[in-house]
């Protein structure tokens, strides 16, 4: 039947009923690919992020989790807690996790050691401890011959309380002693019941310090500029070259939880009271306002940070190492080049 219509068709009907059915074949094709490229989209990556402490330092992980950001970059990502950044380095170069947010300690350390990691981005560039000590000891020269309380006898928190050791006068390995004594509520019970002198605590448990009639030492000139990088994101080199795509959407989205935290503060509150357990409304205070005036808009790895963690070294090779290649500032420099973290600063 359809045989007999085309055969009374003249020749110029013919070849518009031919034209007509290549482009609706044209039109088919298109819609194809479309539906395709829309599913290939839709697909989110999945990517697991650890994180090395309970400390309010990390709380742009916290959020570009809870508030969606992660989602907003098209990754499927899951965020779990390894306790310390040792911890966390061997799950990241055994391929367990994909990032890790630790101190830069724990990158530096280990690519000195030949594993191949790096620091990409860095939201905090300062200390986030203050040295605390036991009411009795109110001056520097008494915590000589004392227990110092850390969490882990290497890594980022303990080369702090080293730092702040020396910058009050004493020698932070002849004059004190290091016990390893937990997170940060157990340090504060070690001090109360006379097993430690003195411990780091980062806010908002220093507010409970204060309570305590603890001393705190946080007047410490020499630190007020010294470079220190905190609860830095750190990758594998491997995935530098081969995956810089989803490095790009983790870092947008660590760049905007750091504006929503420092801009939307009764949500963070929330999320800091989540992830750090804290009921009492001044702590939850004391802990945000703090980290809301310290985290920075561009969180760029500096030289200089790396520097410090490699001044401290004991690594026989940390003296003869190039600071740049424990960093890839490239992700956060191609950022700032395109305008996004402009733009996400003035809330755009």
């Amino acid at each position: 039947m359809i045989w007999n219509a085309w055969l009374r068709m003249d020749q110029r009907e013919r070849i518009l009923l031919s034209m007509k059915f290549k482009c609706f074949c044209v039109i088919v094709q298109l819609s194809i690919c479309l539906v395709a490229l829309s599913s290939a989209s839709a697909q989110s990556t999945k990517v697991i992020i650890g994180y090395a402490n309970f400390s309010p330092t990390y709380a742009p992980v916290w959020v570009a989790k809870e508030m969606g950001f992660f989602d907003r970059h098209n990754l499927n990502a899951d965020i779990i807690f390894i306790r310390g950044g040792a911890m966390a380095t061997q799950a990241l170069v055994g391929r367990s996790i994909d990032f890790m947010v630790a101190g830069g300690v724990a990158a530096v350390e280990a690519t000195l050691s030949g594993a191949g990691i790096v620091i990409i981005a860095v939201p905090s560039n300062r200390m986030d401890q203050v040295l605390v000590a036991k009411k009795e000891i109110s001056q520097p020269v008494q915590l000589k011959g004392k227990k110092i309380a850390v969490n882990s006898l290497v890594g980022s928190a303990i080369l702090a309380i080293k730092i702040m050791v020396q910058a009050l006068g004493l020698n932070p390995e002849k004059d004190v002693t290091y016990i390893t004594s937990g997170d940060p509520a157990t340090r504060v019970a070690a001090m109360q019941s006379g097993l430690v002198d003195a411990t780091g605590l980062p806010p908002p448990f220093t507010l409970t310090a204060k309570r305590l009639g603890f001393n705190l030492f946080d007047n410490i000139p020499v630190l007020d500029n010294l470079e220190y990088p905190s609860a830095s994101l750190i990758v594998r080199q491997e995935s530098v070259r081969k995956d810089p795509l989803t490095i790009e959407k983790v870092t947008r989205s660590i760049v905007e939880a750091v504006y929503f935290f420092k801009t939307r503060k009764t949500e963070s509150k929330q999320i800091l009271q989540k992830y750090l357990r804290l009921q009492n409304p001044e702590e939850l205070e004391e802990a945000y306002v703090l980290l809301a005036a310290r985290f920075m808009d561009k969180p760029y790895p500096t030289i200089q940070s790396v520097k410090t963690i490699l001044d401290w070294s004991r690594h026989p090779k940390a003296k003869a190492a190039d600071p740049a290649q424990f960093v890839a500032p490239q992700f956060v420099e191609k950022l700032d080049k395109d305008g996004f973290l402009t733009a996400v600063s003035k809330g755009k």
